[in-house]
C-alpha cells in the first residue's frame, strides 16, 4: 500500500526526498568512448586528441586518465580506487536491491582493500561490496629500444626532438606497439601538459605529462602502415606549464624524462629475429644506453694484420650502420647469445673462421665473403667478413662500406641521433629552418628554445674573424615588454643577443641577427636560438594566471641562418679538427700508422676511437698497425694504450708531463662503475634539472702555462715598488677587460709547460708534432688497458667527444668533466689552394689573433708612409724652387 507524503511526518518526508533525489543522481559514470563501460565511481577523461582529421581519440588508441592522473588505454582494466569506510553509520548512493556498478547483486559484509566502499545515504546499513578488484598488468618490456642516448631529457615550456630507427621488413609486418616510460617534475601540470608522439609525420599518441612519484609507462597501438622497412623518423613534442609559478626562472624546473629500459617498440608474438641481411644492418638497433656494440668474435692472440682488420671493420660496420655511438669489444668463442643492440661479427682467414665457429662457411677462391650465418660457436646469428688471403679480406670490408657513402655532400649522417642531417658549410651559404627541423611555432609561454646543429671542414680556420647571420621571420604580441631577449648560443657559449623593444608587438621580417664565428670549431656545432618574454601578467601572476594560453611569440620556418665565406687552412695542434673530422689522418693518402700493445683491450679501445672517426669523416682508411719506427718521424700517427706503456719521447712530443708525474687514482672505475650522470641530448652535463644556458660548466680550460694565477699574483707583489711596471701592469689589465686582448710584454712569462692531467683522469688525449717535421702526433690514453676500454666507451659518446678542442684534454669519466689545454703553438697545414680571397681571410683571422703584431705591423706601415709622403714633397720642392 503506497503512503501519501503528505502524511509521513517531517522528519521522514525529508528522509523520502533526498532518497529520491540522490537515487536520480546515481548514473552511470560519464564515458566519451560507446560501446565502453566504465565502474561506478571512476571518472574517465576523453583523451586530448590534436588530429587534423577530426577522427576520435579511441580510434588510435589515444590514452585517457583516471582520477589519480595515471595513463590507461581503451580496452585496459580501470581501477577503482580504494576509500576507506567511516565507522559507524555507513551511506550508500545504491538503493537497497539495486545492482552495483558491475551488474553484481552487493552482498553484505565488510569492504575488501582496493576495492570501492560504497556511499549510503541510508542508516544502519551494513556497506555493500563492490566487485573484485581487476588487477593491473605491470610494465612492458621492449623488444627494440629505441631511446639513442644514454639520458633524454625534455626541458622547458616547448622542446621538440626527433630521430630516425631503422626497422626491418619482417618487423614492419608485425602488429607494433608503442612503449613509452617518463618521469616528469612536480611543477608540471598534468591537464595542460603534453607529450605527443608521431611516427614518419603520423600521430600515433598523446598522453598527459603526469607521473613525478616514479616512471609511469604508457603503450599505443602503432596504425599499420605508418612503420616502414628501412628509416623511421620518430618526433617527440613536448608542451609542459608550470603549476603556479609565472616566472623566466620557474621554466627550468620543468622537464621530463624517458626511462629507456622500458621505452621502445614491442612486436606481437614476441622479438622477431636479428638483422640477417647487409641492407639491415642500421635495424640491429641500441641497448638502453643508445649504444650499438659491435663485438668481434675471435680465438687466441690477436696479430698485428688481424687488429688492422678490425680497425678498418669497425669504421665500415659503423658507417654502414649509421651507428650513432658504436662500441667495439672482443670476445672469444662461446659469448653467449647477444644482448639488445649488438652486432656478432667473425673476421679473417679461413683458419679464423675455423676456430671462432663450429659450422665456418665455406668460401670461394680468391673470393671475399660477407655474410650472415646462424652458428650456435659465434653466439648465434653473425655477419662473416672473410676472404683466403688478407687482401680479399680487405676487399670484404670495402664491399661491406660501399654502400655507406652519403648522398649528400651538403649533410653530416647525424639522424640516427638527432634529425635530421647536420647541413654541412664549406664556405658561403645559407640553410632554412624548415630544412633544420625548425617548424613554425606559436608560443604562449615565457620561454622558447629552438636547437640545430651546424657543420664545418676540419680545415675551419675563422674562429677570429667573420660571422655568420640568421635571418629571423617572427613577430610578437603588444603584451610583451620591451626588455625582452632573442639570445644565440654556440656550443654552450652565449654568441649574440637582440633586445625586443617595440612596446607594441613587432613584426620582424628578415630581421638580421648577427653571430660571430669566435664560438664555431670544426666539426658538429650546436646552435640553439632562446627567446625569453617579459609580459606584465606574468609578474602579478593571479589565480589561474597559468592556465591562459594567449599566443605570445610566433617564429617562421621560411627564417634562415646564413654563413659568410670563411678562411680554409688547416691548424695543428687541434683536437676540434680531430674529433670533428678525423684530421688529419682521413685526409692522408697512406694508411693511419697506429702504434698500440696488440692486447684485447687496447685494440678494442682503438677499434671504438676509428669507429667514431669514421663517423666524424663520413669515410675509412686503411690502418697500419705494425709501421717501421724509421717512417714515425715524417708521417701522422695515433698512439693509443696506457700511459705507462707510452715512449717517454712521445709524451715529450705532445706536451705532457713524464708518466711517473702523472697523479693517476690508485682504483680508476672499472666498467660501469663510478660513471656520474648520462648526459642529456642537449649536451648539458649536470644532473640538476635547473640548467640556465651559459658557458659549459664541465669543461674548464687552461692555458699555456699552468701557473698563470700565481705567477699573476707574484708579478703584483714584486712591481708594487715599480711606478713604471705599476703603469704597464694596469694598461695590460684594462686593455685584456676592455678588448679581451692579452698583451705579453718581455719577461712576462715562460716556456709552455708539459701538460700534467687531474688525478681522476679517466682518458687522456694530447696533440704535438714529430720531431723533426710538422706530422701530427695524437696520443689517446688511460690508466690501464682495461681503464682506457671501459672509459673510452663513455668519451666516444658525441655529447662529450665534440667538446674536445685546444691542444689537450683529459676526460673524467665518473662526472663527464673535460679539462682543456689551449694551444699556445699552432702551425699551418695547407689543404686547399691558397687564392687571393682565402689568403686574405687567413692574414684577417691571423692578424685578429695576434694584436700585437697587428699593432706593431700598422705602425711601421704608417712610419714607412710618412717617410715617403716626407720623400715626395722634399722632392717636388726642390723641383718646384
Amino acid at each position: 500500500m503506497k503512503t501519501p507524503l503528505s502524511s509521513l511526518p517531517g522528519g521522514a518526508l525529508l528522509a523520502a526526498l533526498l532518497l529520491a533525489t540522490f537515487g536520480a543522481a546515481a548514473q552511470p559514470a560519464f564515458d566519451m568512448n560507446e560501446g565502453t563501460a566504465a565502474p561506478v565511481g571512476a571518472v574517465v577523461s576523453p583523451a586530448f586528441d590534436m588530429r587534423k582529421d577530426g577522427t576520435g581519440a579511441g580510434a588510435a588508441r589515444a590514452p585517457i586518465f583516471d582520477i589519480q592522473g595515471r595513463m590507461r588505454w581503451p580496452g585496459d582494466p580501470v581501477p577503482v580506487p580504494a576509500m576507506t569506510a567511516p565507522t559507524g553509520a555507513p551511506f550508500t548512493m545504491t538503493a537497497p536491491g539495486a545492482a552495483g556498478a558491475s551488474g553484481a547483486t552487493p552482498q553484505p559484509g565488510t569492504a575488501a582493500p582496493g576495492d570501492v566502499a560504497p556511499f549510503q545515504m541510508q542508516p544502519g546499513q551494513q556497506i555493500a561490496t563492490a566487485s573484485a578488484k581487476t588487477e593491473v598488468a605491470g610494465p612492458i618490456a621492449p623488444d627494440r629500444f629505441i631511446v639513442p642516448v644514454p639520458r633524454l631529457r625534455l626541458e622547458g615550456e616547448s622542446v621538440s626532438r626527433s630521430w630516425v630507427t631503422y626497422f626491418t621488413q619482417q618487423e614492419v609486418e608485425r602488429p607494433v606497439t608503442l612503449l613509452i616510460a617518463y618521469v616528469n617534475a612536480i611543477y608540471v601540470m598534468p591537464e595542460l601538459s603534453r607529450l605527443r608522439v608521431t611516427i614518419n609525420g603520423q600521430y600515433v599518441t598523446e598522453i598527459s605529462i603526469a607521473s613525478p612519484q616514479g616512471p609511469t609507462q604508457v603503450k599505443a597501438a602503432i596504425p599499420a602502415g605508418v612503420l616502414r622497412a628501412g628509416g623511421n623518423l620518430i618526433r617527440l613534442d613536448m608542451q609542459a606549464v608550470h603549476r603556479t609559478d609565472c616566472s623566466i626562472e620557474s621554466t627550468y624546473d620543468l622537464w621530463m624524462e624517458l626511462d629507456n629500459e622500458l621505452t621502445g617498440v614491442s612486436f606481437a608474438g614476441g622479438p622477431v629475429s636479428p638483422p640477417s641481411m647487409v641492407d639491415d644492418l642500421p635495424a640491429v638497433g641500441v641497448d638502453t644506453r643508445g649504444t650499438t656494440h659491435i663485438r668481434f668474435v675471435h680465438a687466441g692472440p690477436i696479430e698485428p694484420h688481424q687488429s688492422a682488420q678490425m680497425l678498418l671493420a669497425a669504421q665500415a660496420l659503423a658507417l654502414r650502420g649509421r651507428y650513432s655511438h658504436p662500441v667495439v669489444s672482443i670476445v672469444g668463442p662461446d659469448p653467449g647469445p647477444p644482448a639488445p643492440g649488438t652486432l656478432n661479427v667473425v673476421l679473417g682467414s679461413p683458419e679464423d673462421l675455423r676456430n671462432a665457429m663450429a659450422f665456418p662457411p665455406p668460401m670461394a677462391a680468391n673470393q671475399p665473403l660477407v655474410r650472415f650465418v646462424n652458428d650456435s660457436r659465434a653466439g648465434g646469428t653473425v655477419l662473416v667478413l672473410a676472404g683466403e688471403t688478407a687482401r680479399t679480406v680487405e676487399a670484404a670490408i670495402d664491399r661491406l662500406a660501399s654502400g655507406s657513402g652519403q648522398s649528400d655532400d651538403n649533410k653530416v649522417m647525424t639522424s640516427s641521433r638527432f634529425a635530421p642531417d647536420t647541413p654541412f658549410f664549406t664556405g658561403a651559404g645559407s640553410v632554412r629552418f624548415s630544412e633544420l627541423g625548425v617548424a613554425t611555432q606559436e608560443f604562449s609561454g615565457r620561454r622558447l628554445r629552438m636547437r640545430f646543429p651546424i657543420g664545418l671542414p676540419a680545415d675551419f680556420y675563422g674562429a677570429a674573424n667573420g660571422q655568420a647571420r640568421i635571418l629571423l621571420d617572427a613577430a610578437y604580441a603588444p603584451s610583451v615588454r620591451p626588455g625582452s631577449q632573442l639570445s644565440v648560443y654556440v656550443n654552450g657559449s652565449l654568441a649574440s643577443a637582440y633586445m625586443l623593444t617595440e612596446p607594441h608587438g613587432g613584426l620582424m621580417e628578415r630581421k638580421v641577427i648577427k653571430v660571430p664565428l669566435t664560438h664555431f670549431r670544426a666539426g658538429i656545432n650546436r646552435v640553439w636560438i632562446e627567446i625569453t618574454l617579459d609580459v606584465e601578467a606574468d609578474e602579478i601572476c593571479g589565480p589561474g594566471a597559468t592556465l591562459e594560453r594567449q599566443q605570445r611569440f610566433v617564429v617562421f620556418d621560411s627564417s634562415q641562418f646564413v654563413m659568410d665565406n670563411f678562411a680554409r687552412i688547416g691548424t695543428s695542434p687541434n683536437l676540434a679538427a680531430f674529433v670533428g673530422r678525423g684530421f688529419p689522418y682521413f685526409q692522408s693518402t697512406q694508411p693511419v700508422a697506429v702504434v698500440m700493445r696488440h692486447d684485447v683491450s687496447t685494440v678494442a679501445a682503438a677499434a671504438t676511437v676509428m669507429a667514431r672517426l669514421a663517423l666524424s669523416h663520413e669515410g675509412t682508411t686503411l690502418v697500419e698497425t705494425a709501421p717501421a719506427p724509421a717512417s714515425l718521424a715524417s708521417r701522422p700517427v695515433l698512439f693509443i694504450g696506457d700511459i705507462n706503456h707510452i715512449p717517454p719521447d712521445v709524451l715529450r712530443q705532445v706536451r705532457v708531463v713524464d708518466a711517473s708525474k702523472i697523479r693517476w687514482l690508485a682504483d680508476p672505475p672499472g666498467d660501469g662503475e663510478g660513471r656520474g650522470p648520462a648526459p642529456t641530448w642537449d649536451g648539458s652535463l649536470t644532473s640538476s634539472p635547473v640548467q640556465f644556458p651559459m658557458l659549459d660548466s664541465a669543461v674548464r680550460v687552461r692555458s699555456g702555462s699552468g701557473n698563470d694565477d700565481i705567477y699573476g699574483r707574484w708579478r703584483d707583489e714584486v712591481a708594487g715598488e715599480s711606478v713604471i711596471s705599476t703603469e704597464l701592469l694596469r694598461f695590460q689589465r684594462w686593455v685584456s677587460a676592455t678588448f679581451g686582448i692579452s698583451l705579453t710584454f718581455p719577461g712576462a712569462g715562460g716556456a709552455e709547460e708539459p701538460f700534467n692531467p687531474p688525478p681522476n683522469t679517466s682518458v687522456l688525449l694530447a696533440q704535438g708534432f714529430a720531431p723533426n717535421s710538422d706530422a701530427v702526433w695524437t696520443l689517446i690514453a688511460g690508466h690501464t688497458d682495461e681503464s682506457l676500454d671501459a672509459a673510452i666507451d663513455d668519451f666516444t659518446l658525441p655529447e662529450y667527444w665534440l667538446k674536445a678542442f685546444g691542444q689537450a684534454a683529459a676526460f673524467d669519466a665518473s662526472n663527464g668533466q673535460m679539462d682543456i689545454r689551449t694551444a699556445s703553438d699552432r702551425r699551418f697545414i695547407v689543404t686547399e689552394a691558397l687564392g687571393p680571397s682565402n689568403l686574405r681571410l687567413i692574414a684577417a683571422n691571423w692578424l685578429s689573433l695576434n694584436i700585437v703584431t697587428y699593432a706593431l705591423v700598422l705602425v711601421l706601415c704608417c712610419i714607412a708612409f710618412a717617410i715617403v709622403t716626407s720623400l715626395l714633397l722634399r722632392r717636388r720642392a726642390r723641383g718646384g724652387g
